[in-house]
């Protein structure tokens, strides 16, 4: 099926009848697709493609992008330990942490999932981190042989020129000095060990270089992209050689995102790379120069009113995205094509008025499904109890979020 004949209203209209509204909708072609794109790039550089868990955030789905994405598919980045130990009840392996963590209760969940033999890694970047993560393994009652916790250091990967920051505010390992530092904190370690590196480089991966709602700043985002790739590498590339001169062994240099897969693809010293968004592609992944993947999923609300002729209000959509509150972190109306919303509501808690364009006056009626997309891809799962899934014509399955399996995790 052709993507226009997939994004079809008529299409989705029909998928959705009956159902009760808000509901989401998972296109398993378009879905599969993107699994098979994002895949195949990483495989065509001999990395693997480790799913970043926080963009999906329902197993089903995570389980059929290994099964669609074969060999090339290698463990999963979590965003919280909780996450990772219900990953591993659903099956899941060689889990890793991407945010830090010294909570005695997530330690304890790493603690039993590691002693059960899962392959749990948690990311650490200073030597207080390393402090507190191996005292709590040495103070913790256990039997002869406990395994020690794997760890990776974050690398920050923001770039700075002239001393100013640009990227996220992640690691505060910015240098080769600094790596070293933390590098000979974990080493002098018994109770943990050192499994890898991650450097996410944010300002690459996830900065669309063409944004329709600020578009005067996409030249300047796309000259520094370009040198924050270069940057990005270089810095890399000195914790290789660090760690060659050290000769310290990994199991795994991470890096990447959906945004950056290609150029994070090509360097030798990293050996997986990371996507999630690019799955389902989230609207704010549509704003990329190198982006090739398409719309995967969407969310229906229903029609329930009009105040004048050309508006319609829906029930709910007020799916904010996180991150600065500018235009493009909100839902943007899917099908029927050329509603938008009103300047002064916007995407509300409870309802979300409509612009109707004159060629669409009088064809909506309350009831009828009007389609978005998302901004992002994971954090709309915490508002939905499962995904519809359909192919064809049909709906084949249904599939839990988080939330509808009973968990948030923060």
């Amino acid at each position: 099926m052709a993507a226009a004949e997939r994004w079809s209203w008529e299409r989705l209209r029909e998928l959705v009848r009956g159902e009760p509204l808000p509901c989401m909708i998972v296109d398993l072609d378009a879905y599969d697709a993107n699994v098979r794109r994002l895949a195949g790039i990483a495989a065509a550089h001999g990395k693997y493609l480790r799913p970043a868990s926080k963009s999906v955030r329902v197993p089903a789905l995570l389980r059929r992008a290994f099964e669609v994405g074969g060999r090339t598919f290698r463990g999963v980045l979590c965003y919280a330990v909780g996450e990772a130990a219900l990953l591993e009840s659903e099956g899941f392996d060689n889990l890793v942490i991407a945010y830090p963590t010294v909570q005695p209760s997530d330690l304890e969940l790493a603690w039993e999932m590691t002693q059960r033999g899962t392959n749990v890694t948690l990311m650490l970047d200073a030597p207080a981190h390393v402090a507190r993560l191996a005292d709590f393994w040495r103070e913790h009652p256990a039997d002869a042989g406990a395994r020690p916790l794997r760890v990776c250091i974050d690398l920050d990967l923001s770039y700075r020129p002239v001393g100013q920051h640009l990227g996220v505010q992640r690691s505060p390992v910015r240098t080769r000095a600094d790596f070293e530092t933390v590098l000979d904190a974990v080493l002098a370690r018994a109770e943990v060990r050192l499994a890898g590196v991650m450097g996410y480089e944010a300002q690459i991966a996830g900065l669309g270089d063409e944004n329709p709602f600020a578009p005067l700043m996409n030249p300047a985002k796309k000259l520094m992209k370009g040198l924050s790739v270069r940057d990005v590498a270089a810095k890399r590339r000195a914790v290789a050689e660090l760690l060659e001169r050290r000769r310290v062994t990994l199991e795994l240099f991470n890096g990447g995102g959906t945004g950056s897969i290609r150029t994070t693809s090509e360097e030798p010293w990293v050996t997986e790379v990371t996507a999630g968004s690019g799955f389902l592609q989230s609207h704010l992944f549509d704003y990329y120069a190198a982006n090739e993947n398409e719309p995967a999923f969407c969310f229906a609300l229903q029609v329930t009113r009009s105040s004048q002729p050309d508006h319609v209000t829906c029930q709910s959509g007020g799916f904010i995205a996180s991150g600065p509150t500018d235009a493009d972190k909100a839902p943007v109306p899917f099908l029927p094509p050329g509603l938008k919303p009103t300047k002064g509501e916007g995407c509300g808690e409870v309802q979300t008025p409509l612009v109707v364009p004159p060629a669409l006056q009088g064809t909506l009626a309350p009831g009828d499904p009007v389609f978005f997309r998302p901004a992002k891809a994971g954090e709309i799962a915490e508002r939905f109890n499962e995904y519809l899934l359909v192919q064809g014509d049909r709906v084949v399955g249904r599939a839990k979020t988080y939330r509808g399996l009973g968990h948030c995790f923060y």
